[in-house]
């Protein structure tokens, strides 16, 4: 018998010792702490002792059960054996899944798989392979769970391990459970029965009770004309609850007792009538005492959902919308979000006050389940995607160890076999080589033209973009052109009413001499206006609408015309001649405009509406 064997005999013998004899709420995590500290325990012993140590330590502190862990990797590599690390990895396996860290998980997965690969010792496979089963188990792929954790059963029954033959039992009976095969689910479950009976654990035995009872439950779901069945479910769970009171010093797990506890107050709430409710809020008190107490929150919130019930069944709305609220605030502080749970407590709450006819605190709660369930399912995708990079990883690396197995095997058949095996093994291992390198070609080759349709994709974008932009310029620029030539045409019907008004006049010129001397001055006026017009057609389109808006939109459209030549930089004169007024009456409007624009006596007009453009 391997080394490891012996260990894991010793440490059987020496627990039930010190357990028989040992007090106190503690007693079996003290015991492996204190076979740990015992001159006679060997380094190989310690490995598997720390690992049963981590995992007691899990409901009460997670990090130390880390560290544990991670010392017996250690002494396994400090011993240059890899029983040790194979065992220390997958403990990190179900630690890592208590922490919520899928991704470490797998990774420890891999490397617990690498160790295993290297020895023959059955327990450290076993370990190994029961763990990677129950990862395939807790991400739903329960098929794949089936195979490894009966490759597992039969790796601890040649050492007799029957703590974890029952442990095994239980994960085959619930794969079966829920109306699956409720025929294999209590063979399984009576199978972990007797497994839990021969190793003398009590944490065996306690999960023996809960997976009977639950298998009774689940074939009473299909005929609840069967009452027998309920009974029997009641006991076994009623067992279970006996069990952790009597022995609760040495009960590692407490959540299968709270789910005991929490099965029992549920029957009693659907099965019978409302006088055995006391008998409910009894079951109910012991699963939250030791929810609280283990941090079992989903446990929690399913007791505080089942008195609401009760309220509610009552008519009690009041009582039964206090109730899920306490619930709520007994999680507060919890580092999980548990999006999920508070979805639903929240789709009850809406519920309940929709009874009582409150529809706005109704949609209050019904907003916040959505909140929540959109916060779930943001989780839930996050989870999925680490869940398929994990297994991305694990399916590479799993090709590469059997790719490695199959080299290995190789070679022995190189050693063993004649030249001609041996150069047709070479010609195999090329041709394998040379079609790996077309795939990754392949491979790389869909993945540049992969990039160049996106890049292609891009440049269209950006060459469409362009083009927007560009018809949005010439857009502007024809409105300002507009705007521009509709101020020339003023200017000149201007002139013509000036024409008309001057011949009208008795003057000492003649009429020629005047037309004349008007149409010089219209020219020399004109070639200003164009000196001005580009630096008037850079402006924005808006800047009118500014103006308005800093104006509270009081500005006439002369105001206007007065700002659009003060924008091109026309001086008083200029624009008294282009107007034909008085420049006391450009210096009296701009005054007006100041007023209007909310400007301090010391601003500057011209400064402002410069300014006015060349933010536009």
């Amino acid at each position: 018998m391997h080394w490891l064997n012996k260990s894991l005999l010793l440490i059987c013998i020496s627990l039930f010792t010190i357990l028989y004899h040992s007090k106190g709420q503690e007693i079996y995590i003290d015991s492996l702490a204190h076979l740990l500290a015992q001159p006679s325990t060997t380094l190989q012993e310690k490995p598997l002792l720390l690992c049963k140590l981590a995992k007691a330590n899990t409901e009460k502190d997670l990090k130390k059960s880390f560290k544990q862990a991670r010392e017996a990797i250690h002494i396994g590599h400090k011993l240059n054996t890899y029983e040790g690390p194979a065992i220390g990895f997958a403990t990190l396996i179900y630690l890592y899944i208590q922490a919520n860290d899928i991704k470490q998980a797998y990774e420890s997965l891999d490397s617990a798989l690498y160790y295993a690969s290297r020895t023959s010792d059955p327990v450290a496979k076993g370990f190994v392979e029961f763990r990677n089963g129950w990862l395939d188990l807790v991400n739903g792929e329960s098929d794949k769970s089936i195979t490894k954790l009966l490759k597992a059963l039969d790796l601890f029954k040649t050492v007799n391990f029957y703590e974890y033959e029952a442990t095994i039992y239980h994960y085959l009976a619930s794969i079966y459970g829920y109306g699956n095969d409720v025929n294999k689910q209590l063979a399984y479950a009576r199978l972990s029965f007797e497994s839990a009976k021969k190793s003398g654990q009590v944490d065996a035995l306690n999960t023996a009770y809960f997976t009977v009872g639950h298998s009774f439950y689940d074939r009473f779901k299909l005929d609840t004309t069967k009452h027998d069945l309920l009974d029997s479910a009641l006991i076994y769970n009623k067992r279970s609850i006996r069990l952790s009171t009597i022995q609760r010093g040495r009960l590692i797990a407490q959540s299968n007792t709270a789910a005991a506890a929490l099965n029992i107050a549920n029957s009693y709430f659907k099965h019978f009538p409302n006088t055995y409710k006391d008998s409910a809020d009894k079951y109910i008190d012991f699963a939250i005492e030791i929810a609280k107490r283990t941090n079992l929150h989903e446990v929690l919130m399913n007791c505080y959902g089942i008195r609401s019930e009760y309220a509610l069944r009552e008519g009690r709305y009041d009582e039964a919308e206090k109730t899920l609220l306490n619930g709520l605030a007994a999680l507060e502080g919890n580092v999980l979000k548990m999006p999920v749970t508070k979805a639903r407590i929240f789709l009850a709450l809406s519920r309940i006050a929709e009874k009582k006819g409150s529809e706005k605190t109704a949609l209050s709660y019904l907003k916040q389940h959505i909140a929540y369930n959109q916060e779930a399912f943001d989780e839930e995708k996050i989870t999925n995607i680490q869940k398929m990079e994990a297994r991305y990883s694990m399916a590479k690396k799993e090709q590469e160890i059997s790719y490695l197995k199959k080299r290995n095997f190789l070679y022995l058949i190189i050693g063993l076999s004649c030249i001609l095996t041996l150069l047709f093994l070479l010609s195999s291992y090329n041709y394998k080589l040379k079609a790996s390198t077309r795939k990754q070609a392949l491979i790389d080759r869909e993945k540049e033209e992969a990039q160049l349709k996106a890049q292609l994709k891009e440049a269209e974008a950006n060459r469409l973009h362009a083009e927007q932009v560009l018809l949005k310029e010439r857009e502007e620029r024809l409105q300002k052109e507009i705007l521009a030539g509709t101020l020339q045409i003023e200017e000149k019907n201007g002139l013509l009413e000036m024409l008309s008004d001057k011949i009208a006049e008795k003057g000492h010129l003649s009429v020629d001499e005047q037309i004349k001397r008007i149409v010089q001055q219209q020219k020399r006026m004109d070639k200003e206006f164009e000196g001005h017009k580009t630096d008037f057609f850079e402006s924005e389109s808006q800047f009118f609408e500014k103006l308005q808006e800093k104006a509270n939109h009081t500005l006439t459209r002369l105001d206007l015309k007065y700002c659009s030549y003060i924008l091109m930089g026309l001086s008083n004169k200029e624009i008294s001649t282009r107007l034909s007024i008085e420049p006391k009456s450009i210096r009296m409007a701009r005054y007006r405009l100041k007023q209007k624009l909310g400007l301090d006596k010391n601003d500057q007009l011209d400064q402002f509406i410069q300014q006015v453009g060349r933010l536009t």
